[in-house]
């Protein structure tokens, strides 16, 4: 049984453990089987890094957080809120993936402009009212709370 093979069997049947025929049978190709499950276990942790950051701020007072069944997911092109509730999909552009990392970091609105304005450069000015425009809408639609 490959590695691969034996970590998804075991990740899905919760069940860790080898029989000794399981245990004497040889990887085809160990390494080619271990980088795989190393990509996936870094895809995983990376997806994973802002729900660790949430947990830490979520009981916070007085800060802007994600409503309980919204979940968020960093993609190649931006983001996607998903709202379990109702299974709304909300796909985010590299800004408001932006916007909603700093929601995460547990910003008020006012650290989330600074933080902003300090990351992006933006010679307009619009940023500011395009992104307190953006939370707006995220308010009204239940996404963030305060």
């Amino acid at each position: 049984m490959s590695y691969f093979a034996l970590l998804k069997t075991a990740w899905k049947s919760g069940d860790f453990k080898l029989s000794a025929k399981e245990a004497s049978e040889k990887d085809a190709d160990p390494t080619l089987s271990r980088a795989r499950v190393t990509q996936e276990m870094e895809e995983i942790i990376e997806r994973e890094a802002g729900d660790a950051v949430y947990c830490l701020n979520v009981h916070r007072e007085g800060i802007m957080k994600l409503a309980p069944f919204v979940k968020f997911r960093e993609e190649k092109f931006g983001a996607v809120l998903f709202e379990t509730r109702s299974e709304k999909v909300y796909t985010l552009s590299q800004t408001g993936a932006a916007v909603v990392r700093e929601v995460l970091a547990g910003a008020d609105a006012k650290t989330l402009i600074d933080n902003l304005k300090v990351k992006y450069e933006d010679k307009t000015g619009k940023m500011e009212k395009e992104a307190l425009a953006f939370l707006s809408q995220l308010k009204e639609k239940g996404l963030v709370t305060e």
